[in-house]
């Protein structure tokens, strides 16, 4: 697994691409480097590109990933948006257990939708 990880000074968002398999070691890395752009620039957005990534096949890992990014210091409140392509089925069980344990996140095939959603005052 590879990744950038960016923030947009104007949109006041985080953009993370992701490329590969979504390891548990590398997310958890990932996400003490997005930890520190949310504090470092009272963020409370983030845009997942995850159209070339793949997810784990270990649901154990996926399970996982929601307290670990909290772990790193990335709080629950903060908006998420996942950005896939083709089938959004590889990802309702992320989406759920990210849910399920107190997350706001939302599924989108595109970044357009997902900035919509990201920038709306309100959360709906």
């Amino acid at each position: 697994m590879s990744y950038s990880i960016e923030y947009n000074k104007k949109k006041k968002c985080i953009y993370v691409a992701v490329e590969g398999v979504l390891e548990l070691a590398l997310f958890e890395r990932m996400a003490s480097e997005i930890a520190k752009i949310i504090k470092d620039r009272d963020c409370g957005k983030i845009i997942n590109d995850l159209r070339n990534a793949v997810p784990p096949e270990s649901s154990a890992d996926i399970y996982f990933m929601p307290e670990r990014a909290l772990n790193a210091g990335v709080s629950r409140a903060i908006k998420r948006a996942l950005v896939v392509s083709g089938s959004v089925e590889d990802y309702k069980f992320l989406r759920t257990v990210f849910i399920n344990q107190g997350n706001v996140v939302r599924l989108f095939d595109s970044i357009d939708d997902a900035e919509q959603w990201l920038l709306k005052k309100a959360d709906s």
